[in-house]
């Protein structure tokens, strides 16, 4: 066996990715694929009063329902030698809660990483659920509106691709047009980060935390103090924190809709090359999956400690390690980050 297929952790990433990657040719063979039309808007499903549900938003609910099923489940019976979901459960917070401290302090720590933890584990998840076949490629026919919107449940809700009538074939065999005149295909599903509009939601609670925090650490007076230090850059400093905003919302929208759009080009290019180019790719969607969840979770958290120390201050530093004190003790549940 290859030396680098010796760890489990990786001998379990391959395995995933080869059935991720059987899935899609499996998909792309018994299916009639479209020619890829990746959209930036998320598509409305159907409406619930002024509101549009969106197909990224039913991502989102499947993603939380999932989470909050597993955290019950393995949570539900807690146990000093714990089981296997105990076990996973609780070598995702801890090991996120060593990170947290390692970085802001113990008091700190404890205070903000309910947010880091949920952000992070709530990311990673969305993104790598998002690679499982199906999600973007299997949905219905519904009408389009004057305004060029989806009008959600007046077509064919329930037909997948391929199933509707009146469709034009290519030479290849495989239908071009899968919905009738007048519709327009719209997946049931689709990547939570891969809608602006939830990065922009995420970014806009992390940087109003950190706002919070910086008041809650030095008081209105000195949070403004601080801000406006030296008057003359008052106003660079508010504009970068409201780039913070842009920063970390279009970081992550931009990377999981380009990886969406790369893997809908592989999935349509064919079933032979698909075969291999889909497993290559997936294997890379991943990882940046991966850092693109821990670099927000990082980014937000290193913001809020900055706004919780301040500028340069090394009391505020003093106080979260006292000397003598260990943050970290080198016990069987808590993670040493030295």
């Amino acid at each position: 066996m290859p030396g680098f297929l010796q760890n489990t952790w990786i001998r379990i990433l391959f395995v995933v990715l080869i059935l991720l990657g059987i899935g899609y040719v499996a998909i792309q063979l018994f299916g009639s694929p479209t020619a890829p039309q990746p959209k930036i808007k998320a598509e409305t499903l159907f409406m619930i009063g002024p509101l549009n549900f969106t197909n990224s938003m039913l991502m989102g609910l499947v993603v939380i329902g999932l989470l909050t099923l597993f955290f019950a489940l393995a949570t539900r019976n807690m146990a000093v030698v714990p089981g296997r979901r105990q076990n996973l459960a609780e070598m995702a917070v801890e090991g996120l809660l060593g990170l947290v401290e390692g970085v802001a302090g113990k008091r700190t720590g404890r205070v903000i990483f309910p947010l880091i933890a949920t952000l992070f584990i709530f990311i990673i998840c969305a993104n790598y659920l998002a690679l499982v076949p199906g999600v973007g490629s299997i949905g219905g026919c519904y009408a389009v509106q004057e305004n060029g919107t989806t009008a959600g449940g007046t077509g064919t809700g329930t037909t997948t691709e391929g199933a509707a009538s009146n469709t034009t074939s290519s030479s290849s065999g495989k239908t071009n047009q899968p919905c009738p005149a007048g519709t327009e295909f719209v997946p049931f599903l689709r990547a939570p980060n891969a809608d602006l509009n939830m990065t922009v939601a995420m970014a806009l609670i992390a940087v109003t935390i950190v706002q919070i925090a910086g008041v809650v650490s030095h008081g209105a007076g000195g949070y403004l103090k601080e801000l406006f230090t030296p008057i003359f850059l008052g106003p660079v400093h508010v504009i970068g924190e409201l780039a913070r905003v842009i920063s970390l919302s279009c970081r992550l929208f931009g990377n999981i809709f380009g990886g969406e759009v790369l893997l809908l080009v592989m999935y349509y290019l064919g079933s032979i090359f698909a075969g291999f180019g889909v497993v290559i790719f997936l294997g890379l969607e991943v990882l940046f999956g991966g850092i693109q969840a821990l670099l927000f979770a990082l980014l937000t958290l290193t913001y809020i400690t900055l706004a919780v120390a301040g500028h340069g201050s090394g009391e505020h530093a003093a106080e979260e390690h006292p000397a003598g004190v260990v943050d970290h003790p080198t016990t069987g549940t808590e993670v040493h980050m030295g």
